[in-house]
């Protein structure tokens, strides 16, 4: 991650936002975040994107809300390296792996 805003180092009070980069193949596993809702926006690449129960294929300039609480994974499967944006609605967002 390159957080580009984040609660640890500005004075945000309700963002935090960054870049997220997955080589082919790779991602972030099944997690969720208690404290924050997520919108993830493909910047370069595609990914599977997981939200609970459902998996969308997700190209560039594609994006998805995530409901704060709920499960979600991303994986890069495309031929080249995956780049996301990712805000959060808090300053610092907790993440919980499963």
């Amino acid at each position: 991650m390159k957080w580009i805003c984040h609660g640890d180092f500005t004075n945000s009070n309700e963002l935090t936002a960054g870049f997220a980069t997955f080589q082919v193949g790779k991602g972030h596993g099944h997690h969720y975040h208690l404290n924050a809702e997520e919108i993830i926006y493909v910047v370069r690449g595609e990914s599977q994107q997981a939200l609970e129960d459902q998996e969308f294929d997700m190209l560039e300039g594609d994006s998805i809300h995530i409901p704060k609480g709920a499960v979600h994974w991303t994986k890069n499967i495309g031929q080249k390296e995956l780049i996301i944006l990712v805000v959060f609605s808090f300053p610092i967002p907790e993440t919980i792996d499963l």
